[in-house]
């Protein structure tokens, strides 16, 4: 399978610094062994401006076949509406529970909605049919399995305490039932895209490997390392050279001093997935 996938925002800029950048993430994958085309959309960033990039770089977001959004949070979703307004988008797929209100609690103790803008009814009256993912993994086409309800299989991997949903007016912790993440059947395995890995970045690889029964070839996304001490960092840097990870793409919700102490980890294998990127797969 040959696949290629186009990072249309993200943290950081391009080495020209030619495109919007933003605290964010979008992807465009598209399955180009497919005739035509299979061409999906993971999140829309903070703004909308992954759009304005996308005609920089001279992406037709036309014709896409689905719009995947990994979770609930502002950084992710903040450009659904735009999208929405200009391109026709047959189906919506998200995790179970993605329209819960989300909130994060800051240092001095107040508590800030992080979540989305839309209802379920925004998204349905421009005809979009919203596929609530329920079980742990879907084949939405050919190559392509969503995976949600992640086990949490490490101990270093606790998640964040101040992420919060609310439920009948009462707070509470967020588990993110609603995150999912995307396996890419390759060749000799399976690459993992992912959004922000708030399960943590181990427990949704291990997990998808314990599912698919293939061998994790790359991963590319968010992490949310950025949280992460020095030794959840060790930790997470020698697991994933334990499973002989080909090639790492991470960046969004990494950390920058983070990114620097996995390029040096992975060398070669360590690609700097900014805003622009672009990742051909065989």
């Amino acid at each position: 399978m040959e696949w290629k996938l186009t990072t249309l925002i993200e943290n950081h800029e391009d080495t020209e610094e030619k495109y919007v950048c933003e605290h964010g993430f979008s992807i465009l994958i598209e399955k180009m062994d497919s005739k035509p085309p299979i061409r999906l959309l993971m999140d829309t960033g903070q703004s909308g401006a992954f759009f304005d990039n996308a005609e920089k770089m001279g992406v037709s977001l036309d014709k896409l076949d689905a719009l995947l959004l990994s979770h609930a949070h502002y950084d992710h979703v903040g450009g659904v509406e735009r999208l929405l307004e200009n391109i026709p988008i047959e189906k919506m797929y998200v995790g179970k529970s993605f329209f819960q209100e989300k909130y994060h609690e800051k240092k001095d103790g107040t508590v800030k909605n992080i979540g989305i803008s839309f209802s379920r009814n925004d998204v349905e009256r421009y005809g979009v049919k919203i596929c609530e993912i329920e079980e742990d993994s879907r084949e939405i086409f050919p190559g392509i399995t969503i995976h949600r309800n992640f086990e949490r299989i490490t101990d270093y991997e606790q998640g964040n305490p101040h992420f919060f949903v609310k439920e009948k007016g009462v707070y509470k912790k967020d588990d993110f039932t609603d995150e999912i993440a995307i396996a890419l059947e390759i060749k000799d395995g399976i690459v993992v895209i992912t959004g922000c890995s708030h399960p943590g970045i181990m427990n949704i690889i291990y997990t998808i490997q314990k599912r698919s029964k293939k061998k994790i070839c790359g991963i590319v996304g968010g992490t949310h390392l950025v949280e992460a001490d020095e030794s959840r960092l060790k930790k997470t840097i020698a697991a994933l050279k334990e499973i002989n990870i080909e090639f790492i793409a991470v960046s969004h919700c990494t950390g920058d001093e983070n990114l620097e102490i996995i390029k040096n980890a992975f060398g070669k294998k360590f690609i700097f997935n900014c805003t622009g990127n672009v990742i051909k797969i065989l």
